[in-house]
């Protein structure tokens, strides 16, 4: 019988030292824009189709020396070369519901974990988002939440805690927001920096600068900062002056893109003094922990997403530079693709356009592109 592998599986299995063998059958214009990546992953794009003309010689194009899991876009295809490979005597299995399946995974690691503070990063491999639980007492904070709200309700359920505050650090372009939602259902306050939600249909608290956001322990301190540049009046989350969870300004390898809203040159200012007036003045010892990834090389030996602000700053030539102007240019010149469908979904996040959940599903395939890369090689 042949082996049907769940995306949970699958993640478990990148990370085993033994490593597996992807066979992508998708088309090879699909697998270069996204693909499932990891430490000990190796991969092979081949369509049915071409296996079907090699036949047995295929043996000579996929090595036998790891178990391989084939993957489409649904399961299907995927499903049918399993089958084939199986014959072939391959110790082989498929993707279940195929990269659909995979881009709805989400892994939970705990950042830091004692009785007055529980910090929690909820990775979505292949998005590369990620979104924070923060725990104190009896109570919760999430921050940038994705749309598949049960994984927090479920980890607030195992904590026993209740979800008092749902916090936005910006208005995301490149994936749905869960936070409306994931508020309405634990009667928590859903906070959006106001400038972000300007002429949006959907209710919310506005979040300002160096707003405080009460949570359990009445001695804890959260602080939100106003950190502009990849948006208009984006937030980063200061908790207990140690872990700044950046959302899209500040990356592990790299710094938010500015050019999203069609006004660059204003935005690359804005980001430039983000980073010269308020990040560099945190303290190297800060641990950043930001809303995106673009690489699983930066997953630190702890298991999650983050580095001091000090080893980040070492690494990039963006956040060494003094001259705004050549910040600016190096900045504008370094943007990559936009993140696929960013204007519906930005639409979408504040309330101003629905779509049902299949079309949600469709919109959100493919890499975040949030990030511009300023890591020197």
């Amino acid at each position: 019988m042949i082996k049907k592998i769940s995306a949970e599986q699958l993640y478990k299995r990148m990370n085993d030292e033994q490593g597996i063998l992807i066979l992508d059958v998708r088309s090879s214009l699909a697998f270069e824009k996204w693909r499932v990546e990891g430490k000990h992953v190796s991969a092979i794009n081949l369509q049915l189709f071409k296996m079907k003309e090699l036949g047995k010689e295929v043996t000579q194009v996929i090595p036998y020396d790891k178990p391989v899991v084939a993957v489409c876009e649904k399961g299907v295809v995927a499903k049918q070369t399993a089958s084939i490979l199986e014959g072939l005597g391959y110790d082989v299995g498929y993707l279940s519901g195929g990269m659909l399946a995979w881009s709805e995974f989400y892994e939970t690691v705990p950042v830091y974990l004692k009785d007055s503070l529980q910090l929690y990063q909820i990775i979505r491999p292949a998005k590369g988002c990620i979104s924070y639980l923060i725990a104190s007492g009896n109570e919760a904070l999430v921050v940038d939440p994705g749309r598949h709200i049960a994984i927090y309700e479920e980890l607030a359920r195992k904590l026993g805690v209740t979800i008092r505050h749902v916090v936005d650090t910006h208005l995301h372009a490149d994936h749905i927001s869960g936070g409306h939602a994931l508020a309405d259902v634990s009667v928590a306050k859903f906070w959006v920096p106001e400038e972000e939600m300007k002429d949006a249909t959907r209710k919310y608290e506005p979040l300002f600068d160096q707003q405080k956001l009460r949570l359990g322990n009445e001695n804890l301190k959260i602080i939100c900062l106003k950190t502009p540049g990849h948006t208009i009046s984006g937030m980063c989350i200061l908790v207990e002056g140690k872990y700044l969870l950046s959302g899209d300004t500040l990356f592990v390898n790299g710094i938010g893109r500015p050019d999203l809203k069609g006004a660059a040159l204003e935005m690359g200012s804005l980001l430039f003094e983000t980073m010269t007036e308020i990040i560099s003045r945190l303290g190297d010892g800060m641990m950043i922990l930001p809303g995106h990834y673009s690489h699983f090389s930066e997953f630190n030996e702890h298991g999650f997403i983050g580095e001091m602000l000090f080893h980040i700053k070492q690494r990039s030539a963006l956040l060494n530079l003094c001259d705004k102007e050549e910040f600016i240019a190096i900045l504008l010149n370094l943007l990559g693709d936009p993140p696929p469908n960013y204007e519906v979904i930005t639409k979408i996040n504040q309330g101003k356009y629905e779509v049902s959940f299949n079309e949600q599903t469709e919109l959100e395939l493919g890499p975040n592109h949030c990030a511009v890369t300023s890591v020197q090689q």
